[in-house]
């Protein structure tokens, strides 16, 4: 197996095909991204487990860089991919720009390592693997650096192995498993020294060879549904939130609307993974939101839900309503709930629900 022999020069066809798969793989990568968030609920993290997926994201451009070998294709296709992502979604915003170009580079990187001589040797093989893994890590440091989450060394590793890990299973193997198939059905060449000619025989080891990956899809697909139409609000107002439950008058607002009513507290985010130091934060306080829905006698707690489906209970309404150190506040992506006297892990972002139970 060996990918095309690099040619001087870029065709018409190339272009078209670094636009289709980027776009394709920017549009199901913001998907991919919700399916990694719902791996978070269901193990109750914050972030993290949903490096699981994070080869998903370097499969499209490992594939780009097979089928158009030229120096370059895995960054254009990383940085258009990212492009695409960003506009159809992406909870990270334009930091998935930066995250995709740099995957690019590293899959054009390890391209070059693996060499396009007329008879590699297995080891290439191996080196397209291993650099897919590490494209795939790459996007925890750089998502790192941009965020600045102060999260402790140790788990920082421990997520960027699961993506090196993720991507020599599903930008690697997976990735080379689909090229082959690609290249047995006829519709790319050059991928393998001789494409056997298909027959019904062939046709069916075909299938039971790719099983394994059209059942992988299938989860990819039912998952994806199910969390953008049960879990998730993905493409809601990120400064927009609604009040909700036990209240008298339910109602949709933009901190905007309770202009005259801003405070400014001093708060500190200490959590299991996260470290912010003191800072100043200006919003609305929750008690002052929740008043203008007025709750119900009967009401005793409340939820804060956010876009990607991660909520949090405060048990206690009437503590809530009493807090001068709990607020909404406006950042890059949406709404943000500051909650001073609380762990970190009840600091919601991207706050799109305020229910009263």
């Amino acid at each position: 197996m060996k990918p095309n022999r690099i040619e001087p020069t870029i065709s018409t066809r190339d272009i078209v095909t670094i636009a289709v798969l980027s776009s394709l793989g920017g549009a199901l990568s913001t998907f991919v991204g919700y399916l990694g968030n719902l791996i978070n609920l269901a193990l109750g993290v914050p972030f993290g487990a949903g490096q699981f997926m994070a080869g998903l994201h370097v499969f499209w451009l490992v594939l780009i860089r097979v089928i158009v070998p030229k120096r370059g294709a895995g960054t254009a296709g990383g940085l258009l991919k990212g492009m695409v992502e960003m506009f159809t979604g992406s909870t990270h915003g334009i930091a998935i720009v930066f995250v995709s170009l740099v995957q690019g580079v590293i899959v054009d990187a390890s391209a070059t390592l693996a060499g396009s001589k007329d008879n590699p040797r297995d080891s290439s093989r191996v080196t397209w693997w291993l650099g897919a893994g590490i494209s795939s890590a790459a996007n925890v440091i750089v998502l790192q650096i941009l965020y600045f989450t102060g999260a402790p060394v140790f788990y920082i590793t421990a997520i960027t192995i699961l993506a090196f890990c993720s991507g020599v299973i599903f930008a690697g193997y997976f990735a080379w498993e689909t090229l082959e198939f690609l290249n047995d059905a006829g519709s790319i060449s050059g991928f393998q020294s001789q494409r056997t000619i298909p027959t019904i025989r062939t046709t069916r080891a075909m299938m039971h060879r790719n099983l394994p990956a059209i059942i992988f899809v299938l989860f990819l697909t039912v998952g994806t549904l199910y969390y953008t139409t049960n879990v998730s609000n993905a493409f809601a107002d990120p400064y927009t939130c609604e009040v909700k439950g036990f209240v008298e008058y339910p109602f949709s607002f933009r901190l905007e609307d309770f202009a005259g009513s801003e405070v400014t507290i001093e708060a500190e985010l200490i959590g299991a993974y996260t470290h912010i130091t003191s800072t100043n934060y200006t919003g609305i306080l929750i008690a002052t939101i929740l008043e203008r829905a007025s709750p119900l006698p009967n009401s005793t707690g409340l939820q804060v839900s956010a876009r990607d489906g991660y909520s949090v209970r405060f048990e206690y309404l009437s503590a809530v309503m009493d807090d001068q150190n709990m607020l909404l506040t406006m950042n890059s992506d949406g709404l943000w709930l500051i909650a001073a006297n609380y762990d970190g892990s009840l600091w919601v972002r991207q706050v799109t629900m305020l229910e009263i139970y």
